[in-house]
């Protein structure tokens, strides 16, 4: 049986483009992208994720009923959130935090019945605000970089690392990224469930 792969926040700019690299790389893959087209402007990219042979299901990962229906999956990309740093402020939390905790949760749930593998989208920006802010950065070549020969807990010029300390507040969005990788941890330890976390820093890119 060809490898099935469920990718969640499959119509965002990361999962659309896993989801479409996937299907390249492996055509003989059933790729899925699962989306449930909240964000403004995501419809657009249907066509493009219909030209590349990937299969999308409208759903929403709050729903375990929804991601019970999208079928089992080898690997489940969970990709959806609610991205943006400023979520939750000035307004109430509950989108975020039932999307990117609860949602992942419900990810989990998922394939702890059907006994495959996770791989998780994460954030760097799990790491505290206040500490990064007091890293010594200076700008070189139009950019800000950490200053050579500078070194700390969990950095160095070369980057962060992660041991990075996680002590101290750092955005809804990120604490509910990071809660979800807490989540992963345990569900690995006492379900068995494969798992990859990567927190992945500022991207960019076409679409």
């Amino acid at each position: 049986m060809a490898t099935r792969v469920l990718v969640t926040g499959g119509v965002g700019f990361i999962g659309a483009s896993a989801a479409i690299f996937l299907k390249s790389a492996h055509p003989d893959w059933q790729i899925t992208a699962f989306d449930n087209l909240h964000r403004r402007g995501s419809e657009l990219a249907l066509a493009r994720l219909a030209a590349g042979g990937v299969r999308f299901v409208h759903g929403d990962v709050r729903v375990r009923e929804d991601l019970a229906e999208s079928g089992t999956a080898d690997w489940l990309i969970e990709c959806s959130a609610e991205p943006s740093v400023h979520a939750g402020y000035g307004s109430s939390s509950d989108y975020v935090v039932s999307t990117n905790l609860n949602g992942a949760i419900n990810c989990l749930e998922h394939l702890r019945r059907c006994g495959r593998a996770l791989m998780f989208i994460s954030s760097s920006r799990v790491y505290p605000i206040e500490r990064l802010r007091a890293l010594p950065l200076q700008t070189a070549d139009e950019r800000l970089g950490l200053r050579p020969g500078a070194k700390g807990e969990g950095w160095s010029a070369a980057g962060i690392t992660e041991s990075f300390p996680l002590d101290g507040a750092r955005s809804l969005y990120g604490a509910t990224k990071l809660a979800a990788e807490l989540m992963i941890l345990e569900y690995a330890a006492l379900y068995g469930v494969r798992a990859v976390v990567n927190r992945c820093g500022v991207i960019c890119g076409p679409w």
